[in-house]
């Protein structure tokens, strides 16, 4: 008896997959094959790598809705509630619109509307790492080659964008309020110097609430425990940097200088500390 003869048919050979991250590369290359000697596939860079990481964990932070509704709320409806209610009191007690005092609590509600939404940054860094290690989404970057500093770097910088973006858009609705309700001549009462630095204390003090959620994150198990643990750390860091705030308007423009590099230092200091500390490979075993 006759063994049957083997099949004749074959099946296609897999494609071997091209990173997506250099799809347009190999697109060039299909339409100029004279220069496919020329191409390497080469894995990004820190800096690229950092940059896809923030902008996919900022992607899925726009999308959730409570966290847009939010966002939306305090980058529109208080600060114009701030200048309706709260500023408005504030200009008919000072009779005298030269005094120096109305130009400082004017220049101190910036920094109060510019830290209002980001608030929802510990929230989104509590997600970053313990929130996708419970959803089994984080081992594939781990093992991938990035380095420690590019994915945390990466993770935190996801954390700061979307309220970064409420915050940048808070700060244009405050300062068109007091322009429509009180006249544009109302904004030459802002003195420039503290104004300028308590706005750049925003993106700053933003970034260290980031930094710390997401060293928090980074440590613990759960989304839960990272958020609330976040929140007490920072609950009375907000404090401490809002009388800060409030007495910075006395320090003069060194002052001021001062307080916004020191922050800027703090900030990446933490930033590669934190990286540099993070057990990865430990991570990496439990997932």
């Amino acid at each position: 008896m006759k063994s049957p003869a083997p099949s004749s048919r074959r099946f296609p050979k897999r494609a071997s997959p091209v990173p997506s991250v250099r799809v347009h590369e190999a697109m060039r290359v299909a339409d100029n094959p004279d220069e496919e000697q020329g191409v390497r596939l080469a894995c990004p860079g820190d800096a690229q790598m950092t940059w896809l990481i923030a902008r996919r964990a900022a992607a899925e932070a726009f999308q959730d809705r409570l966290s847009m509704l939010m966002g939306v709320g305090f980058a529109v409806v208080v600060p114009i509630l701030l200048v309706v209610v709260a500023v408005r009191s504030l200009t008919s007690s000072f009779p005298n619109r030269d005094d120096p005092a109305l130009g400082a609590a004017l220049a101190f509600n910036l920094l109060v509307v510019g830290l209002l939404p980001t608030v929802s940054a510990v929230g989104i860094a509590a997600g970053q790492f313990a929130g996708e290690k419970e959803r089994g989404i984080l081992t594939p970057l781990l093992a991938s080659p990035a380095s420690n500093v590019a994915i945390f770097g990466g993770k935190v910088l996801g954390a700061i964008i979307p309220p970064l973006t409420y915050s940048i858009v808070a700060e244009a609705v405050y300062v068109l309020g007091l322009a429509v309700f009180f006249g544009p001549a109302e904004l030459g009462l802002l003195p420039l110097a503290p104004s300028l630095a308590l706005v750049a204390l925003v993106p700053l003090v933003t970034c260290f609430a980031a930094s710390v959620s997401s060293l928090i994150s980074s440590r613990v198990r759960t989304y839960n425990a990272a958020q609330q643990l976040g929140g007490l750390v920072l609950m009375p860091v907000w404090g401490i940097l809002v009388a800060l705030g409030a007495d910075l308007l006395d320090w003069g423009p060194a002052g001021l200088l001062g307080a916004v590099l020191g922050l800027l230092l703090v900030d990446v200091t933490l930033t590669v500390v934190s990286a540099a500390t993070w057990g990865r490979e430990e991570v990496l075993s439990h997932t």
